[in-house]
């Protein structure tokens, strides 16, 4: 076999296995959320940037440097990992804290909201998304993703993203099966 045809085969070989590399939620990830069909799971990497969860429920694990404002948060706990994280302000269900910390977030909220440095986060969960990335001293902005580390999108720059958590699916489904009708001819007969 000759060297073009070797290299074509790995190709190939890679190119069926790539989709066996994405990040599945592991047991730790999923939490309390484990095997919940209607979440999914969504990772944000940004030296310098915002985001704010809307109408989220799930498990968020990040390490930040910055500003946290945790907004109407019910049926969980947050829970400082490392760090040190300071409560500056808490009044009408809203709890802002400052410092640097790694943070687990389980339950319902209305709103997390971070801006800041250095963050790195993994959400399995569903709700919306808002991201906003700042161009660090590398002229790069950050990246999200969803499962698949190989599909990044970068943090957009001066402007806002909102993305849905688990990403919509548009298209057929193929889980449903076409129902057959009687009749042949176009008026239904």
């Amino acid at each position: 076999m000759n060297a073009l045809a070797k290299l074509a085969v790995v190709g190939g070989l890679l190119a069926v296995s790539a989709p066996n590399f994405a990040q599945k939620a592991t047991p730790e990830q999923m939490g309390p959320y484990a095997n919940r069909g209607d979440m999914g799971m969504f990772h944000m990497q940004t030296k310098l940037g915002s985001f704010k969860m809307i109408n989220g429920e799930g498990r968020v694990d990040f390490s930040f440097k910055g500003t946290l404002l945790v907004s109407h948060h019910t049926d969980g706990e947050m829970r400082v990992v490392s760090g040190n994280l300071r409560k500056e302000y808490s009044k009408n269900n809203r709890t802002v804290y400052t410092g640097q910390a790694r943070v687990i977030l389980t339950g319902k909220w209305r709103g997390i909201q971070w801006f800041g440095s250095d963050l790195t986060a993994v959400k399995y969960g569903k709700g919306f998304v808002r991201v906003s990335g700042e161009f660090d001293r590398n002229m790069q902005t950050g990246f999200y993703w969803y499962e698949d580390p190989a599909a990044k999108n970068p943090f957009p720059a001066s402007s806002v993203i909102s993305l849905a958590i688990p990403p919509p699916e548009y298209g057929a489904n193929r889980n449903i099966k076409p129902t057959p009708r009687k009749g042949g001819a176009a008026g239904g007969n």
